[in-house]
């Protein structure tokens, strides 16, 4: 059904690698610069159609504090927080759907933590950990 699909998620400011800027690109996103950061970092912005393996972080202090994109076999950004500065909620938007790969959208509506509606139209719940996902039927919701 067309009325139960949503529209890509938009991302950012956010920093990124240059490997993360082209996997994303190849992958049919949309990555369009946006603002730097105070210390003269470029930033991105990212419309999520079908996400890539990536590492979402926090970067700086006060501020300067953004969130960034890197491969896992990558370095860790100077002043990179630990991995648990990322809540499972935010993870969890850079997942496919475990369907067809499509960007997974908030679809909570305040009843099930973890619910997520693909941009074509399936529906899925998030892991504890935000880290995967699996197919869900509406009707066991």
């Amino acid at each position: 059904m067309a009325s139960d699909r949503a529209a890509a998620p938009v991302y950012g400011p956010l920093r990124m690698t240059v490997p993360v800027r082209e996997a994303l690109a190849q992958a049919g996103n949309i990555v369009r610069a946006s603002e730097p950061t105070a210390d003269g970092q470029h930033q991105w912005e990212v419309t999520l159609t079908r996400p890539v393996p990536v590492v979402l972080c926090l970067i700086g202090h006060g501020g300067s504090q953004h969130r960034g994109l890197r491969l896992a076999d990558e370095p860790r950004y100077l002043q990179e927080w630990n991995d648990s500065a990322i809540a499972w909620h935010e993870r969890g938007d850079w997942i496919g759907c475990p369907k067809c790969g499509g960007a997974l959208v908030w679809y909570e509506a305040g009843y099930v933590p973890g619910y997520r509606l693909c941009t074509r139209g399936h529906h899925a719940l998030l892991s504890a950990d935000g880290r995967a996902a699996k197919l869900v039927h509406r009707r066991t919701m």
